[in-house]
């Protein structure tokens, strides 16, 4: 997986490409939360270039989406389609995402 990040919007994106599997789904998890220590408090995760999450993936997301209530900060997720996003859909987790479409959030 690699990570790429830029500021738009007013959020900080956070590009992801790859797969978000057991062994990169911690790195993505650790560089993540290490920009919410620094200060980030709105950040969107484009997961446009992500192919395949399993379950080590949504227990990072869940740490993420964790990590960034207790600074009470906003997570936006982009571009979420797919396999990805099926896996979210079974697992409940994707009703505790604020999802951006292309026309805005959901």
């Amino acid at each position: 997986m690699k990570l790429r990040s830029g500021d738009a919007g007013g959020f900080d994106t956070v590009f992801l490409h790859g797969d978000c599997d057991l062994y990169s789904a911690p790195k993505m998890r650790n560089a993540v939360v290490k920009r919410i220590d620094t200060g980030i408090r709105r950040l969107r995760l484009d997961f446009e270039g992500v192919s395949y999450l399993d379950s080590t993936g949504v227990g990072a997301i869940i740490q993420i989406l964790q990590a960034m209530k207790v600074v009470s900060g906003d997570v936006v997720f982009r571009g979420l389609h797919g396999a990805p996003r099926k896996v979210l859909e079974l697992s409940n987790v994707i009703s505790l995402m604020k999802i951006e479409s292309d026309g805005g959030e959901r």
